[in-house]
């Protein structure tokens, strides 16, 4: 699974055979992708090129074998990602911090906007082997999950393989 930083909060998310668009911004050029994601209200579907279909809500999705759950907290909406070899969650901080860690459930990878304080104990309640933050307040995020001294990077790639037994914090920025 490749993860890419487009904009401050926008993010490229791509499997084997999907790619998704995550809260693209009017300010960024067109990308070409299956899906769009929509967890901030502000995004701009249109921003995306060949796009079969654009996520907003509660429900069960497949996308070229790529499954996308919605999941409904509050007012805010977070996705779990699953592929035959990986699952991720791609949520909001201020979303994670208003849904019980039950109705959430366990994955591999948790790619976090860290968009106000973070909550360690929902985070570890998901057990990811990779947390990736970004937004706003990503490093104060690092900071909180233990992680004092985490270089940023643009993209990252994450494959089964290579998942660490202990979890890491990756910052993209």
């Amino acid at each position: 699974m490749d993860i890419q930083l487009l904009g401050k909060d926008s993010l490229k998310i791509k499997s084997k055979r999907t790619t998704i668009a995550v809260d693209l911004k009017s300010a960024l050029q067109k990308i070409d992708a299956d899906a769009v994601l929509i967890i901030d209200k502000t995004s701009d579907a249109t921003r995306v090129n060949g796009s079969r279909i654009t996520i907003d809500g509660v429900g069960e999705y497949e996308i070229s074998g790529l499954k996308v759950s919605g999941i409904k907290s509050d007012k805010d909406i977070m996705y779990g990602l699953s592929s035959e070899t990986m699952d991720a969650i791609v949520a909001k901080a201020s979303a994670l911090e208003k849904i019980p860690a039950d109705k959430i459930g366990e994955y591999q990878i948790a790619i976090i906007n860290v968009d106000s304080d973070l909550n360690q104990s929902v985070v570890t309640s998901i057990e990811p082997r990779v947390v990736v933050l970004y937004g706003e307040k990503a490093r104060e995020g690092a900071k909180v999950l233990g992680k004092e001294e985490v270089t940023k990077t643009a993209k990252i790639t994450i494959t089964e393989e290579k998942l660490p037994e202990e979890m890491d914090v990756i910052l993209l920025g």
